[in-house]
């Protein structure tokens, strides 16, 4: 017999943030797979993302008979992401000790790392599949973990292309408040790539050297304002010494992860003269005093350096704040739309009514730096609209630096999701909903998920789940709320029940 909340805290302590891989979460679900009779696959996801593990894994469990005509969708396939973000800055967990891998539960919540992901979620649905093991179902029911869902959909992908499945309906688990998702932004990552040439220099001139680190708040990028992005806290910084007459040289830059979320990390390495150390070192002492939080920043400084070093070119710096003053007008766009374009750029269903913009990574080559930032645009928006309006700005930014080689890609697209609301699968939901006592309703979500995959596939998909829409993702003292997560189980035996009896 189960014991579900122990098995929830299980299932966040198996570590299986996206770069590290998922195979010891796969292996202890593999198990309860079996346990329940259901015939498990497990496909082995194959990337050439650096510095990312190759155990990825997708897990899928068949209760029923999945033999079908490659041309007949039949069944009911559950999918769940298995992955979860990096957790940040660990002592801002204060709901587990800085420890976000031991769950907690505390007044009908479950905080840990991934406890709004859907990795919980999967045991749901798991729950409600169990119940069915003795039954004799017409159509199958495919219970799917996907690897890679934070790390460009890897898993979700590789599922679709490989054709080993064919569902009439998915349902994609997500934190909806028990509401069914049926639309929600695309997700558009985009790369600004600055080539240079390093400067050889003797630093006996800028010979004191300094780390400069800061600390944001972490968050999803579709809600960027729920966070404090740290590459723009240290741009602004820096922008205020150089606003103070103190003159640097810079030698790196660093900022935020993979995972595209409003970065909580940024740092750069700095020469400064010494006639002018001593006065930065109390220009940055009275300007973290004056802050609210002066923990925000810190330095740390080097020993004095007597042999040459290769600095980053003088402009590299103005070119970054450049960008990111671009960035921020784009932002400022999206949000004050004018009232006679409101229609198709405004929309109050979702939750921000606008497009957004995020920069989420910055990453030093041997040769350049890789600014990342992502748009996440309304069903009504097209990426094609955008692309003139971010090449103009890439042609104005090459007139102002003649000297750094820039160029713009679109690294990833992932459409929006729109299901017709009279599909089918809508209608399922409605019945399971009615059934298991819970209010129906829908929710539009500006985050992406991997509904829209499916769906772009041909399958009707929607997206549901338990857990709090909107803020807790992505976040520190994530949690999950466990009467939504008892609910869920129950919607899911419910919508078996319907669809595959």
């Amino acid at each position: 017999m189960l014991n579900l909340l122990e098995q929830y805290k299980k299932i966040i302590e198996l570590d299986s943030i996206s770069e590290k891989g998922n195979e010891g979460i796969v292996n202890h679900l593999t198990l309860l797979l079996r346990d329940i009779g259901l015939k498990v696959q497990l496909q082995q996801v194959m990337h050439s993302i650096e510095d990312v593990s190759k155990r990825q894994f997708n897990l899928i469990g068949i209760l029923g008979d999945p033999l079908v005509d490659r041309k007949t969708k039949k069944g009911l396939l559950l999918s769940s992401a298995l992955d979860t973000m990096s957790p940040g800055i660990l002592n801002r967990w204060s709901e587990v000790a800085g420890k976000p891998l031991q769950a907690e539960i505390n007044e009908g919540k479950i905080f840990g790392l991934g406890a709004n992901s859907s990795k919980l979620d999967f045991l749901c649905k798991l729950m409600a599949v169990r119940k069915f093991k003795e039954k004799k179902l017409k159509t199958p029911v495919y219970l799917v973990g996907t690897a890679g869902s934070e790390l460009e959909m890897l898993g979700v992908k590789y599922l679709v292309q490989s054709l080993v499945l064919n569902p009439k309906f998915v349902i994609v688990g997500e934190p909806t408040e028990l509401k069914l998702v049926y639309q929600h932004k695309s997700l558009c990552s985009f790369k600004i790539s600055v080539r240079y040439q390093l400067i050889k220099k003797d630093a006996r001139g800028f010979n004191r050297q300094i780390a400069l680190s800061s600390l944001g708040q972490i968050a999803h990028s579709a809600h960027p304002k729920l966070g404090k992005n740290a590459i723009f806290q240290l741009f602004d910084l820096l922008k205020l010494a150089e606003e103070n007459g103190f003159e640097f040289r810079f030698t790196r830059f660093s900022g935020g992860e993979k995972a595209i979320r409003v970065p909580d990390f940024a740092q750069a390495s700095v020469f400064v003269s010494s006639h002018q150390f001593e006065d930065f070192k109390q220009f940055f002492f009275e300007m973290t005093n004056r802050i609210p939080d002066p923990s925000i920043f810190a330095m740390e400084v080097s020993s004095a350096t007597e042999w040459g070093v290769q600095f980053l070119p003088e402009e590299l710096f103005s070119c970054l704040i450049y960008i990111e003053n671009f960035l921020i007008d784009l932002e400022k766009q999206l949000e004050q739309c004018p009232e006679k374009y409101q229609e198709k750029y405004y929309d109050t269903s979702f939750n921000p009514p606008f497009s957004t913009v995020n920069l989420y990574s910055l990453n030093q080559t041997h040769n350049g730096l890789d600014l990342y930032f992502d748009l996440r645009l309304l069903p009504s928006v097209s990426i094609q609209e955008f692309r003139p309006l971010l090449q103009q700005k890439m042609d104005q930014l090459a007139t102002h630096f003649p000297n750094l080689n820039l160029s713009l890609m679109l690294e990833k697209f992932y459409p929006p999701l729109t299901t017709n609301l009279e599909s089918d699968l809508i209608k399922h939901c409605q019945g399971a909903m009615d059934l298991a006592g819970l209010p129906f309703g829908f929710l539009k979500k500006s985050s992406f998920t991997e509904a829209a995959i499916y769906h772009q596939a041909g399958f009707e998909a929607v997206a549901f789940g338990a857990g709090v829409a909107f803020g807790v993702s992505s976040s520190p003292n994530e949690y999950n709320l466990l009467d939504h997560l008892d609910k869920a189980i129950l919607f899911y035996e419910k919508l078996i029940e319907r669809v595959c009896l």
